[in-house]
């Protein structure tokens, strides 16, 4: 038993320290390493981005969800449009036309009610749009100047 749990954290380990690069073959997107060339998340989805906060953003079957290094859907492909996760730890979704803000687990920390909402930038601030005014907010969703 310990050995087991031994060999599971260095594997968690190694793919947390492993480089993965994005790429495209015959019109798929998947990651290789970046050290050995070798497939690491097969060549599956119709986009993918670079990791970002140890999660990439992929495109499957026209909807966008989330992956860490081993390939695994940590955030479903529900979301359409979707960003890569900034060092805030948020990344801003939308599904049917409203927008908001989840965190690396999926859960949604600002609401879903912006008309558009992209990123936050290196001041921790996103501007977002509601009923025809911009504005910008903080990672607590109250309005900044």
């Amino acid at each position: 038993m310990a050995k087991r749990q031994t060999k599971e954290k260095s594997t968690t380990l190694a793919s947390k320290t492993q480089k993965l690069v994005v790429s495209e073959n015959n019109g798929k997107w998947g990651f290789l390493d970046a050290a050995t060339g070798e497939e690491v998340v097969p060549f599956i989805y119709d986009c993918a981005h670079a990791f970002s906060v140890e999660l990439a953003l992929v495109r499957l079957n026209g909807w966008w969800g989330y992956i860490d290094k081993t390939g695994r859907e940590v955030i479903p492909c529900i979301y359409n449009p979707a960003w890569s996760f900034t060092k805030t730890g948020l990344a801003a979704v939308c599904i049917e036309g409203k927008c908001g803000f989840i965190d690396q687990t999926g859960e949604v920390v600002i609401p879903l009610i912006y008309d558009d909402a992209r990123y936050f930038n290196k001041d921790g601030k996103a501007k977002v749009k509601l009923n025809g005014k911009t504005f910008f907010i903080d990672v607590k969703g109250d309005r900044v100047e």
